[in-house]
Parts: structure tokens; C-alpha cells; sequence
């Protein structure tokens, strides 16, 4: 046994270690915060640390991913980075990214008293408020960044590390995190108990955080342990919690709660996207409720771009061409440290502007031998790796808006209202998202943000129970469209790879 000195933030402890412990292997143990976004494979560079002493010799991975002044500094990447004696690691998790908590909800009628938690649990994200019920007022919330994100960033990576990790290790990180974020709430409340909660997320995340195998999920013909629109076998804060109903396997109880919160139902015929690791949508038109899901990957929220990072502080939000020379705007103002997903789109809409992309994505930069494309004199770069991950994820997104209108043989043009919910969406740049091609440009002008729909959904099930039958029926009676095995989506997804406006 040798010993490892781990430097954690502000913090200093001494671990035992065993020759050949790879660096992750003991952050998953000792930093449950560490985030492992491609789950190991050594094909992102994100996990990266600050290590010495007896270490692996640099991996094809490493030298790959990180440039020579990175390995001049001592930067090694986690998950490849073996250690083979007394060796010292240190490790930032301090990041205060921003989340969205904040919701758009149509009137509804209160009728509970007391009070309780709406919680959201996002792949990515955790969000968590304590309101009163009579009043809807939220007394306290914590949000945070999911704590399972060191087994990967996707809900198929989580699914696999259940059967690596152990279900029941992921089951309580994430029970534990939201107790966690709970009792605080109370405490800076100062209230002592709750009645009730409503704990939202896609079917992989309830699944997991309800102890059920999500194995299912990952494979044909995707079958789900149970559709919920129960109650939990778990409390919180020594309450019941009650678990919206999903949809399918991948049309979880988030976008069931979205569906409420955007009053889709009401006001003509709409369209429904929650933009994130997960790509759901929902059209409704001539009382159908019609659903798909997609997989988009991370790839918006920072994961798999090289420059990639949460909406924290240090990154770029906005990009922009003003009087022929690219500006950019950083999150609070900070030395630029990397780019969020909504300035992703704004860059890569800027470049179809310059004409230094064409509409197939390639760079066509004026510097031949330059291999990226810097933002600015930000010193942050977009590779033509990173547009092939957007590429690939605005597809799938465009692609499935375009197949639920194709299924009921109608036009972008015929919608009334397009509701984008979802921290992304949040954030991002309507006009630059249509001018890449991330939906259809006949939707720009009545795009409507509602904010973190899952969780306002959570919140008005939450202080009126009735609502929870009608979404119940709701869900019941909803189409899943499966995108799988639509011949429409592999067309639609194809042709959205262009980066053009449809």
C-alpha cells in the first residue's frame, strides 16, 4: 500500500492506495462531486487533475487530449492515470454553476395547506424548493449539479454504472443528495416538517433513485419497471413523495410536468421541446398528445466539447459579431475559462456568418494551418470536433420536431405556440438556434421560454393534488412516437445535418 495526498479545494487528507488504482476509481469514492462525463472511456479530456510522483506514463488519451502545456504543468486525466506509489492529486470542484430554477406556470387553483419540496432531478442537474402550499410561495431551494455525475454524463452511461457500481450505490447518492438539499431548505426556513413532496425526472433518473433496475431501458424493446404515478418507496424529510407518471422509457414524468406547466393543452395547436441531455418533445393538435424523446447527449450543456463547461462563472454565454470583429460575454463577467452550450450556438452562428464554416460544418479558416477557431481574444477555441458534436446533437433535435409534425402530416407554419423549457433553453439565442438549424426558423417568432418546466409541473402538482389524476390520464392516453424505428426521423435527421435554416 502507498499513500495518496489529495488536495480537494481548500482541503488536505492522506488515502491508503493499492499499485494501479486508477485516479477515478478513488475520486468516485472520496469526491462524489468529481464528474466522469464520457464515464471512463478516455475520450473527453474533462477529468482532469493536477497529479505527481509515481504515476503511469502518459496514455495514448492523454497525449492525445491534452496539449503540451497541460502535461508541462502536471495535468493528467483521471480516468486513465494509474498510480504505482506515493503520489499527490489535486482536485477543483468549486465550479457555482448557474441551474434553472425559475418557472412560468399557466393560473391554477391552490388547494393544499401546509407545506412541502418540488424536486427535479435532471440527469445533469438537481433542483429542490420548499414552498407553502396555500400560497405557492417558495420559502427556501438548493440546486446542484446531480451527484452521479462521476458515473458519466448520460442516462446510458448511469444505466451501465448501475450494473458496474451497483444500483444501489447510485440509488442512495442521489436519496442522499436531495435529503441533503432538504434539510437545508428547512433550516433556512425555519420550519421543523413538511407534509408532502413531488419528486419529478426522466424514467432512467426515477428508476434509479426508486432502487428499480433501469437495465431495461437501454435496450429494445425498452421496457420500463414501472410508469409511477405513485407514491415512492422512499419519504422526504420524513414525508411521502409522490412520483409523476412517465410516458414511456424515454418520455419521462419531466416532460409530463413540462406539459403541465406550459398548459399545453390549451391554446391551439403547440409544440413542447425540453432541451437537454435528453432531447423531449410534444406536440398537441386536435386533443392528441403526441410524444418522442431523442438522444441529444450533453453536448449543449458542455460535455464532449473541447472547451466545454457548465453556465459558470469564466463561460462564454454570448458570441457575437459587432462592426467585423467577434465579441463575447462570459458569466459574471470572469476571465473567459470555456464555453457553455448557449454560446456554442452563438458562435457557430457566427461562422456561418463570416463564412468560415459552410452550411456541412466544415472550418474553412484563412489561417490554412490553424486547427480551431479561436473566439475572439477570448483564447477559447471551437474545433471541428466540437461542431461535429452539435451537429450531431441539433440534428436529433430538429430531426424529432420535424417527425411529430411530419406524423400529423403538418407544417412548422401551423403551429401556434412553440414552448422551449429546460436550462438551455433558458439561455440560448432563438435566432442564432434557428440560423444553425436546432428547429425550424417558421418557429423563431413564437418561441416562448417557461424556465425549468419539470420542476414548476412538480410544483402545481405539488399545492393541488387533483392535477395529479389529470396528468395521470394524461400520461395514459398519450402517443409515443418511437424515433427508433421511424423511417420519417433517419430522413429528417439526415437532412438536419446541415447547418441551415428548414
Amino acid at each position: 500500500m502507498f499513500e495518496l495526498t489529495l488536495h480537494l479545494d481548500k482541503q488536505t487528507q492522506t488515502l491508503p492506495v493499492a499499485t494501479g488504482q486508477r485516479i477515478s476509481e478513488l475520486l468516485q469514492q472520496y469526491v462524489p462531486d468529481f464528474a466522469l462525463p464520457c464515464a471512463g472511456n478516455h475520450t473527453c479530456g474533462k477529468c482532469r487533475v493536477q497529479a505527481s510522483g509515481a504515476l503511469s506514463p502518459l496514455s495514448h488519451a492523454e497525449q492525445t487530449l491534452l496539449s503540451e502545456a497541460d502535461i508541462a504543468s502536471g495535468i493528467r486525466l483521471a480516468c486513465d492515470c494509474t498510480i504505482e506509489g506515493n503520489a499527490t492529486v489535486s482536485v477543483q470542484t468549486e465550479q457555482n454553476t448557474r441551474i434553472i430554477a425559475w418557472y412560468q406556470t399557466p393560473p391554477f387553483e391552490k388547494t393544499e395547506t401546509g407545506y412541502g419540496f418540488a424536486v427535479d432531478i435532471g440527469t445533469t442537474t438537481v433542483a429542490v424548493q420548499l414552498i407553502e402550499r396555500e400560497t405557492g410561495r417558495i420559502l427556501a431551494e438548493r440546486l446542484a449539479e446531480n451527484a452521479q455525475r462521476s458515473y458519466g454524463a448520460d442516462v446510458i452511461s448511469r444505466i451501465e454504472a448501475c450494473k458496474t457500481a451497483g444500483l444501489s450505490v447510485l440509488s442512495d447518492r442521489i436519496a442522499a443528495q436531495i435529503e441533503q438539499l432538504a434539510q437545508e431548505c428547512l433550516q433556512e426556513a425555519g420550519i421543523s416538517a413538511v407534509d408532502e413532496s413531488v419528486v419529478t425526472g426522466n424514467a432512467t433518473m426515477l428508476h434509479i433513485y426508486e432502487g428499480l433496475d433501469p437495465a431495461s431501458l437501454a435496450v429494445s424493446p425498452f421496457a420500463v419497471q414501472s410508469y409511477f404515478g405513485c407514491f415512492s418507496r422512499r419519504t422526504l424529510a420524513g414525508a411521502p413523495v409522490y412520483l409523476p407518471r412517465c410516458i414511456g422509457a424515454y418520455v419521462g414524468a419531466d416532460i409530463v410536468c413540462a406539459i403541465l406547466a406550459a398548459d399545453l393543452e390549451h391554446g391551439g395547436t403547440q409544440l413542447l421541446a425540453d432541451i437537454g441531455t435528453n432531447g423531449e418533445m410534444a406536440l398537441f393538435h386536435a386533443n392528441k398528445l403526441l410524444c418522442c424523446a431523442t438522444a441529444a447527449g450533453p453536448a449543449f450543456e458542455g460535455a464532449g466539447i473541447s472547451a466545454g463547461m457548465p453556465a459558470a462563472s469564466g463561460a462564454i454565454r454570448t458570441v457575437s459579431l459587432q462592426d467585423g470583429a467577434v465579441q463575447y460575454q462570459t458569466v459574471q463577467d470572469a476571465p473567459a475559462a470555456g464555453i457553455c452550450g448557449s454560446g456554442i450556438l452563438d458562435a457557430l452562428a457566427v461562422l456561418l456568418e463570416t463564412g468560415e464554416m459552410d452550411d456541412s460544418g466544415y472550418l474553412e479558416l484563412e489561417d490554412e494551418d490553424a486547427e480551431a477557431w479561436e473566439i475572439g481574444t477570448s483564447g477559447i477555441s471551437i474545433t471541428q470536433k466540437d461542431i461535429r458534436q452539435i451537429q450531431l446533437a441539433k440534428s436529433a433535435i430538429c430531426g424529432g420536431l420535424l417527425t411529430l409534425l411530419d406524423e400529423e402530416g403538418m407544417e412548422p407554419a401551423d403551429i401556434h405556440r412553440f414552448v422551449i423549457a429546460g436550462g438551455f433553453g433558458n439561455t440560448m439565442n432563438h435566432a442564432s438556434a434557428a440560423k444553425i438549424g436546432l428547429f425550424p426558423a417558421d418557429l423563431q417568432e413564437k418561441t416562448v421560454f417557461i424556465g425549468n418546466g419539470a420542476l414548476g409541473g412538480a410544483a402545481m402538482l405539488l399545492l393541488n393534488r387533483s392535477l395529479r389524476e389529470k396528468t395521470e390520464q394524461m400520461a395514459q392516453q398519450a402517443e409515443e412516437l418511437s424515433l427508433s424505428t421511424s423511417p420519417a426521423f433517419m430522413d429528417y435527421y439526415i437532412d438536419c445535418m446541415a447547418f441551415d435554416t428548414f
